[in-house]
C-alpha cells in the first residue's frame, strides 16, 4: 500500500483568524469489486469527526504542536460499498489566540487521504481542490466562549441538518475547497506529520447515577428515573451519607422521560449526578413532535453552567456536542416546547486513555484504600491523549501534573506509552535558548524555572522504569539543550539567578507566602538534582564527558546553597538570597526540597522532620502537588506513621467533604462545607470568579503509587534494571495486599501483622524479575509456570517519629534475610 502523502491541507475561503469555525467537507468517488485493502489517513486543525458513507468512523487527532502534527489511521474496508461512495469529514478550528494557556493555535485546515487496493489496482482518494467544503449550517458561529481557558460553547441547529453524509446527497451548490498547503510543505504551518503514538481512547456508555433535583418551574417532569443506570426511590443524598435504595427497571418499561415546557415561560430541568468526574460526549435521544429547545448544564460542583443548546427539529434527534466535555453534574432542561418532548435516552460517551492492566491495593484501613482508589481514578480520568493536569478547565499538558500522574501509572498501571509521549510532546516545543515551556503541548510563552527540572527528572523516571534507550536519544540533545539552559542561569556562584524574572513564574507550591526573589533556593536545589541525574544518563550512555561535567557543576553547586542559602542558627534554608543578602523566610517548601534533593545532610534532614515539621514552625503545606515530595521524604527517612497521618489529615478529609477525584488544592481548616469554589478562601485564586476552579487534578494522586510503594513495599522504579524492591512500612496498617502490573507481568504481595510483631508475607512475581535486596527472614521459594512464590517473615520496623531512640521504620527489615 502506497503510504507517501498525495494530499493537500484544505479549507473553506474564510478570513484568517475567524474563530470558531465548523466546516463540513466531502468527495464521492467510484469503488470497484474486490476491495483488498483501504486505509484512510486523517488529521486536521484543531478537529474532525470522520464519516463514510454516512457511518461514524472516528474523530481526532491527538493535541500536538503545529509543527508536529499528529495523524489517525482508519480500516475502512468495511465501510465501503461498490458503486458510489462517499467521504464526508467534519472539520473544526477554534481561530482565536486568546486563550491563556497559548493552545488551539493557527489556522483551519483538513488533511485526508484513502489508499485502495482493489482487484483493479491501487488508487488513492485524497483531499484536493476538487473536494466540496462549506461553513456548517448546524452550529451558530456567534456564541460566548465557556470561559478564557478553553473554548466556545454550542447552539446546535438540529432542523439544518441535511444527511450531507451520504453519497447519494447532492454537493453542487457547495464550493471548491481551498488548498492552503501541501502535506509536509516546510513552510507550511504543519511541516511535520507523526502517526499516532498511543492507542485510541477507550469509549464506554455511562448513565447517570442519581438525580439532585428536579426543577419543574412552571412545566412538568416525569419519569426522570429512568434515565439512571439504576433505578432510585427517592432523590439523591448529599455526599457522605447513605445511598439511596436503588432496584433495577422492570422488564419491558418505558425508559422514556417526558418534559413539557408548553406554558408560557416555563423552564423545566432535572439535575443529575454522575457519581464522579466523567470525560467525553453526553448523548441523548430525542422525541419532539413540534420541535422545542434543549440545554446542558455542566459543573465538577454544583455552580452549573449553561454550555450546549440544541434547537431541535420536529421528530426524532440524536443528540451530541461536537467539544469534548468534563463535568460530574449535568442539568437537562427545555424551553419552548409546543408539545411535551420524550427523552428516550441520556447518558455520556466516557472517554480516557485505555490502560490495559490495572493494579490493585488494600489494607487494614478503608479510608487509605479509598484515598488510592481515588488517586487512580483521578489518573485515568486525566490520562487522555496525552496526560492533562485538569480535563475541565484547560486540558493542557502542565509538566509537574504530568510526572506524578506517570509515578501513579507505573505503580497502577503498568503502561508506558502515554508517559512517553507526554514527555516527548514537551521536548517538542523546547524554546531555541534549551528551556521548555511549562505547559503544551503547543508551543507557549509559560516559562516556569522549577518545571524544567520537573521534565528532566520525569523523563529520568521514565528511563530508569521502562529501560527505553530509544527515547534517551530522542530527547537527548534536548537534555543537552536543557542543561546548558540551566548553566546559563548561574551566578558567579553557580546559583540559579533571578528567577523571578519577567514574564517567569517561579512556582514552587501554590503558596503566596515563599519568597522566591532573585537565587531562589528550591529552584537550585532542582538543579542540583537534575546534575546528578543527568550525570547517571549521561554515563550510561557513554558520554563521559558531559557527565564529569554535570557532577562537578552539581558538586559545586550543593556548597554553594549550603554556603550562601544556609541559617546557621536556625538550622535550616533561607527561601531565597537577593544582592540585599538572605531572606527571612523560612518554609516547608524550601526544606522538603533541599531534604529532596540531597542538599541536606542526613542529620540535618533529621532536624529539620523533628524540630520543625513535626513542631508545625512553618506555615501550613496546603497545595496537593507539593506533597508529592513531603510524602517521598517522610516515606524514605522511614517516618511512616506521619505520612500516614498526612495522607489521612489531607485526603482524607477531601473524602470527608464528598471528593470523588482530587481537588487542585485544598485547605482544611476552612469550614467543613467547604469545596473548592473561587468564592471560598480555600483557592490560590480565591475571589478571582474568572478563573474556573478545578475539582479533578491529577497532581494531586500521589497517595496512590506512595501506599503502592511505601506501605504495601512493591517499588517498581528500577524495573528496567529487570529488578525491583519488597520494603513495607508497616505504620498502623496491620494488613496490606496489592498487586502491581508490569511488562514481566503482575507482581502481587501481601503481608499481616503477627501476634510477635512481625509480619507473615508472601509475595509473587515473574521470575524473569530479581528481588533487589530480599526483606524476608525465614523466607521459602518456589516456582510455578514462571513465577516465584516467596514465603516468610518482615521483621517490625520502630515508628522514626514516635520513637526517641533515633530508630525509624525500615531499619530493621532486611536483616538476616535470604532469597
Amino acid at each position: 500500500m502506497n503510504q507517501a502523502w498525495q494530499a493537500k491541507w484544505i479549507w473553506i475561503d474564510a478570513p484568517e483568524r475567524t474563530p470558531n469555525v465548523y466546516v463540513e467537507a466531502r468527495t464521492v468517488f467510484a469503488v470497484g469489486a474486490g476491495v483488498r485493502s483501504a486505509s484512510l489517513r486523517i488529521t486536521a486543525n484543531q478537529q474532525y469527526q470522520l464519516f463514510v458513507n454516512g457511518v461514524g468512523i472516528g474523530a481526532g487527532p491527538s493535541p500536538a504542536d503545529q509543527a508536529w502534527k499528529y495523524y489517525d489511521t482508519y480500516d475502512v474496508r468495511g465501510a465501503l460499498k461498490e458503486g458510489t461512495n462517499c467521504i464526508a469529514v467534519v472539520a473544526y478550528c477554534f481561530g482565536t489566540d486568546e486563550i491563556v494557556t497559548g493552545q488551539r493555535q493557527g489556522p483551519g485546515g483538513l488533511l485526508a487521504q484513502l489508499d485502495l487496493d482493489t482487484e483493479e489496482g491501487r488508487r488513492t482518494v485524497a483531499t484536493d481542490e476538487t473536494w466540496r467544503c462549506r461553513r456548517s449550517p448546524r452550529w451558530v458561529p456567534s456564541v460566548s466562549r465557556m470561559h478564557l481557558w478553553s473554548g466556545f460553547k454550542e447552539i446546535y441547529l438540529a432542523d439544518r441538518e441535511d444527511e450531507w453524509e451520504r453519497a447519494e446527497y447532492d454537493d453542487a451548490a457547495w464550493a471548491r475547497a481551498n488548498v492552503v498547503a501541501e502535506a509536509l510543505q516546510p513552510d507550511s504551518p504543519w511541516p511535520r506529520l507523526l502517526p499516532r503514538e498511543i492507542p485510541f481512547l477507550r469509549a464506554d456508555a455511562v448513565k447517570p447515577e442519581n438525580i439532585v433535583r428536579l426543577e419543574e418551574n412552571y412545566g412538568s417532569i416525569e419519569g426522570a428515573e429512568r434515565m439512571l443506570a439504576t433505578r432510585k426511590s427517592a432523590l439523591a443524598s448529599p455526599p457522605g451519607t447513605a445511598a439511596t435504595a436503588s432496584e433495577p427497571a422492570a422488564a419491558g418499561e418505558s425508559r422514556g422521560m417526558e418534559i413539557d415546557a408548553g406554558a408560557p415561560g416555563s423552564l423545566p430541568g432535572v439535575v443529575f449526578d454522575f457519581g464522579a468526574v466523567k470525560v467525553g460526549y453526553p448523548e441523548l435521544v430525542v422525541h419532539a413532535p413540534e420541535g422545542g429547545v434543549l440545554q446542558l448544564w455542566y459543573g465538577e460542583s454544583l455552580e452549573l453552567t449553561l454550555i450546549d443548546t440544541f434547537i431541535l427539529k420536529q421528530g426524532a434527534n440524536r443528540l451530541s456536542p461536537f467539544g469534548r466535555r468534563a463535568f460530574r453534574y449535568a442539568k437537562l432542561s427545555a424551553q419552548a416546547t409546543p408539545a411535551p418532548i420524550e427523552i428516550e435516552r441520556f447518558d455520556m460517551r466516557f472517554v480516557r486513555y485505555p490502560f490495559a492492566e490495572t493494579g490493585a491495593f488494600a489494607c487494614s484501613d478503608p479510608l487509605l484504600n479509598r484515598i488510592w482508589e481515588i488517586g487512580k481514578y483521578t489518573t485515568e480520568v486525566n490520562s487522555q491523549d496525552h496526560l492533562e493536569d485538569c480535563p475541565y478547565r484547560e486540558q493542557a499538558l502542565w509538566v509537574v501534573d504530568a510526572v506524578i500522574m506517570a509515578k501513579v501509572i507505573y505503580s497502577a498501571f503498568g503502561d508506558t506509552a502515554l508517559v512517553r509521549k507526554s514527555l516527548l510532546q514537551s521536548a517538542r516545543i523546547q524554546n531555541a535558548d534549551g528551556s521548555i515551556p511549562g505547559t503544551g503541548p503547543e508551543r507557549n510563552a509559560f516559562l516556569l524555572p522549577d518545571f524544567n527540572a520537573y521534565w528532566f527528572l520525569g523523563a529520568y523516571e521514565y528511563w530508569r522504569y521502562s529501560g527505553d534507550d530509544a527515547f534517551v536519544s530522542e530527547v537527548w540533545e534536548s537534555v543537552e539543550k536543557l542543561v546548558g539552559w540551566f548553566r546559563a542561569q548561574e551566578d558567579e556562584d553557580g546559583l540559579f539567578a533571578k528567577a523571578d524574572r519577567d514574564h517567569w513564574w517561579c512556582f514552587v507550591d501554590w503558596a503566596d507566602y515563599i519568597d522566591k526573589r532573585d537565587r531562589v533556593t528550591a529552584v537550585s536545589c532542582l538543579y542540583h538534582k537534575l546534575l546528578n541525574k543527568a550525570a547517571a544518563m549521561a554515563e550510561a550512555r557513554g558520554e563521559a564527558g558531559f557527565a564529569a561535567e554535570c557532577r562537578e557543576r552539581s558538586a559545586r553547586l550543593r556548597e554553594s546553597i549550603r554556603r550562601l542559602l544556609w541559617i546557621p542558627d536556625k538550622r535550616l534554608f533561607a527561601d531565597c538570597r537577593t544582592d540585599e543578602g538572605l531572606s527571612d523566610s523560612v518554609t516547608f517548601q524550601t526544606n522538603f526540597i533541599a531534604a529532596w534533593s540531597e542538599v541536606m545532610t542526613d542529620e540535618e534532614a533529621e532536624h529539620f522532620l523533628r524540630e520543625h515539621f513535626l513542631k508545625g514552625t512553618c506555615p501550613e503545606l496546603k497545595g496537593a502537588f507539593f506533597y508529592h515530595i513531603v510524602l517521598e521524604v517522610l516515606f524514605d527517612r522511614g517516618y511512616t506513621m506521619e505520612a500516614l497521618r498526612t495522607i489521612r489529615a489531607y485526603w482524607g478529609e477531601m473524602v470527608a467533604r464528598g471528593a470523588t477525584t482530587w481537588w487542585e488544592t485544598f485547605d482544611p481548616s476552612t469550614p467543613h462545607c467547604t469545596i473548592p469554589s473561587p468564592y471560598q478562601g480555600n483557592t490560590p485564586t480565591y475571589l478571582s470568579d474568572h478563573i474556573p476552579v478545578s475539582h479533578c487534578h491529577g497532581w494531586g494522586a500521589s497517595p496512590t503509587y506512595a501506599l503502592t510503594q511505601r506501605l504495601l513495599g512493591i517499588d517498581v522504579s528500577e524495573l528496567s534494571t529487570g529488578e525491583f524492591d519488597f520494603r513495607p512500612a508497616f505504620g498502623d496498617v496491620t494488613w496490606a495486599s496489592g498487586e502491581v502490573p508490569t511488562a514481566y507481568g503482575p507482581i502481587r504481595a501481601e503481608w499481616r501483622l503477627a501476634a510477635d510483631g512481625t509480619a507473615d508475607a508472601a509475595l509473587e512475581y515473574p521470575d524473569r524479575l530479581r528481588l533487589r535486596a530480599p526483606t524476608l527472614t525465614r523466607a521459602s521459594e518456589e516456582r510455578n509456570n514462571g513465577v516465584a512464590i516467596v514465603r516468610g517473615k518482615l521483621a517490625r520496623a520502630v515508628e522514626g517519629d514516635a520513637d526517641a531512640s533515633g530508630n525509624r521504620a525500615g531499619e530493621q527489615a532486611g536483616k538476616e534475610s535470604i532469597a
